[in-house]
């Protein structure tokens, strides 16, 4: 009998979450990848490793041909939002569970996505695609700073940025265009701002899981530096947004698997900002685990592999995450036990990211990160204390750099 497998395209922070899985439901990961070598915490005794284009439906489907004639390729998958689509159709080349391509593709481009949700009578910011700073710069007149600049396809906050006037609309705007790393984007979003704390709410298909508060850095940028599952939100505030969520939800056509919604609660209510097709990432899944005892990584690959899942809560903790962002550029300098940190009453996790001498270059978004904590504990307060605690002592210090 052939070995069974899960196909994994490209990986994420969760990656390693999504191989572990794999092997616990007795199905050999698989890592299709343009360059594995960019995993920093891959281990390859954990997964085999495949050249492939992974930008490609056919290419990753013509490498899964030929995997189909050693291994029963039983899922295909990603944990990375960047290749939902091309895991969706190469699903669908072979029949395999997943969700409908077309629809991740329309959810993936932000402007396509806001028009959708605009049509099914949901609030959302107002908006308006561009391809020119001087068009940036006339919508962000019109709807009033400051306004949001962000490529139309992108993902981890990387080229999002609050603009306080028109010189840095048009700045922004000729950045996103002109930068390689946006070259796939076919222009760039700009958008109001809309004022007030963000959450996320996690959900399969249909089912909600919970709703996630999140903390983001010092503008302009939105860095994301910590979550709390589950948020503390009245009844009413959960309501109306689960009612919005679902609403957008058919809406997009994304009824199948996983999604990571993001709204802000601004003045008049909530409003969604956008609607990521796939789970959520930054250690999401794991405080979902340690708060609900729900596997959500281990519950996708079930879906995949046409096999039962159970959403069902089975405990009843209060976890969170924080990240350490250095707040200048130059060269990292530790000053701190990370044991010290770890013996922290609530504390479950203390990693560090960059180790000694890393030279700091700031992006501002996700790459920027340095650290991170993780807490659960029966209640949210001393969770957030435990946090907190935690962080204050990794002493991190940004010498500066002294090219030679």
């Amino acid at each position: 009998m052939r070995q069974k497998a899960v196909v994994m395209i490209e990986s994420s922070t969760t990656g390693r979450l999504f191989h572990a899985a794999a092997k616990r439901l007795g199905c050999l990961p698989v890592l299709l990848s343009e360059d594995a070598g960019k995993y920093r915490d891959l281990d390859p005794s954990d997964v085999v490793t495949v050249f492939a284009n992974t930008r490609s439906i056919e290419a990753v489907a013509e490498v899964c041909g030929r995997l189909r004639r050693t291994f029963e390729v039983e899922a295909i998958l990603s944990s990375s939002g960047a290749y939902a689509a091309v895991a969706a159709g190469a699903c669908r080349v072979f029949g395999l569970a997943g969700a409908d391509p077309d629809a991740i593709s329309r959810c993936q481009n932000k402007f396509e996505q806001r028009t959708q949700l605009k049509a099914a009578g949901l609030a959302t910011p107002s908006y308006k695609s561009v391809t020119t700073p001087r068009d940036a710069a006339e919508f962000a007149a019109a709807v009033g700073l400051p306004v949001i600049v962000k490529p139309v396809v992108g993902s981890g906050s990387m080229g999002v940025r609050l603009c306080e006037n028109l010189s840095e609309v048009r700045a922004q705007t000729s950045h996103l265009l002109r930068a390689a790393d946006f070259a796939s984007s076919p222009g760039v979003l700009v958008e109001e701002y809309i004022d007030g704390p963000e959450f996320s709410i996690e959900t399969v298909g249909r089912i909600v899981i919970g709703i996630t508060a999140k903390h983001l850095g010092p503008r302009p940028f939105f860095v994301e530096v910590g979550h709390d599952f589950p948020a503390r939100l009245p009844a009413r505030v959960k309501k109306q947004v689960t009612f919005a969520v679902m609403t957008a939800i058919d809406a997009l056509g994304l009824h199948w698997g996983p999604a990571h919604s993001e709204f802000r609660l601004g003045p008049k209510g909530p409003v969604i900002i956008e609607i990521n097709p796939r789970l959520a990432g930054d250690f999401i899944p794991e405080l979902v685990k340690l708060a609900y005892g729900i596997d959500l990584v281990e519950e996708t690959i079930k879906l995949a592999l046409g096999r039962p899942v159970n959403l069902t809560a089975r405990a009843n903790q209060c976890a969170g995450i924080r990240f350490l962002n250095p707040d200048r550029d130059g060269v990292l300098r530790w000053h701190c036990d990370p044991a010290r940190a770890r013996a922290v009453e609530g504390i479950i996790e203390v990693e560090i990211h960059a180790p000694e001498g890393s030279p700091i270059l700031r992006r501002g978004d996700f790459r920027d990160r340095i650290a991170h904590v993780i807490a659960a504990t029966p209640r949210s307060d001393h969770t957030i204390t435990a946090l907190e605690q935690a962080l204050a002592l990794l002493d991190a210090r940004i010498a500066e750099r002294r090219d030679r």
